[in-house]
């Protein structure tokens, strides 16, 4: 096989549940390399990928920054697509990527983002809110990790790569690629489920909208993965 255009990266920690639609979602290119980096999964994970058969699979201690930079380590494509496991990619993705990319000024580029309730039959008020807090992907601000991060090699590696933090790692990675280029919203949707809405949503919610603001005001981002709870 030649090499590959694009590698999709995706960190994983017990996604049993998730990691056969995220790759079923971005296809069967064979210009598409995927690689998984797990965090010792015990729920099946592994046994799922390897079932599917999709993805090259590495793996060490859990953590999402270290499990990011452990796939781009792994990754042999010149273009690098970081994807969430519980991420859904939408149709014609792969074109709009590279279409992208091939612009000299963009260093990073992410798709809009819909949140959908995990339960069946769920309200109307339930589906509103949940789109109220995807607006976020349509604006100015930083994208969330959750949206992809896409990006050209060469950018990947002037930024340093992710930071070996459990949390925040997509903030400092935009941050850093803003220095470098424009950030490109790809007029696509990715879908991802409410899951860390459903138990403790104002909480979660509160925690999404505060957390980049305590961090760039110095807290550490291993205390802030202390209050969050399991970042995958």
């Amino acid at each position: 096989m030649s090499t590959p255009i694009l590698t999709v990266v995706i960190p994983t920690l017990n996604e049993a549940g998730t990691i056969a639609c995220c790759l079923g979602s971005i296809g069967a290119d064979r210009g598409v390399e995927v690689v998984v980096s797990d965090g010792g999964s015990t729920d099946g994970t592994v046994e799922a990928i390897r079932t599917n058969g999709r993805a090259r699979l590495v793996d060490g201690p859990a953590g999402r920054g270290q499990q990011l930079r452990r796939g781009a380590e792994a990754a042999i494509a010149p273009r690098l697509l970081f994807l969430h496991a519980d991420c859904r990619l939408p149709g014609g993705w792969l074109p709009a990527v590279v279409e992208a990319l091939e612009d000299p000024r963009t260093a990073l580029a992410c798709f809009r983002l819909a949140t959908e309730p995990t339960e069946a039959g769920a309200s109307r008020l339930r589906r509103v809110w949940l789109r109220l807090l995807d607006l976020r992907s349509l604006g100015l601000a930083m994208p969330y990790g959750d949206q992809g991060f896409a990006m050209r090699r060469e950018v990947y590696e002037e930024t340093g790569g992710f930071p070996a933090i459990p949390l925040m790692e997509d903030l400092v990675m935009a941050r850093a690629c803003r220095r470098l280029g424009r950030i490109r919203r790809i007029p696509l949707v990715v879908r991802t489920g409410s899951r860390r809405f459903d138990d403790h949503g104002l909480r979660s919610r509160a925690m999404t909208a505060t957390f980049p603001l305590l961090f760039r005001a110095g807290v550490p981002a291993e205390r802030l993965a202390h209050w969050y709870g399991v970042a995958r």
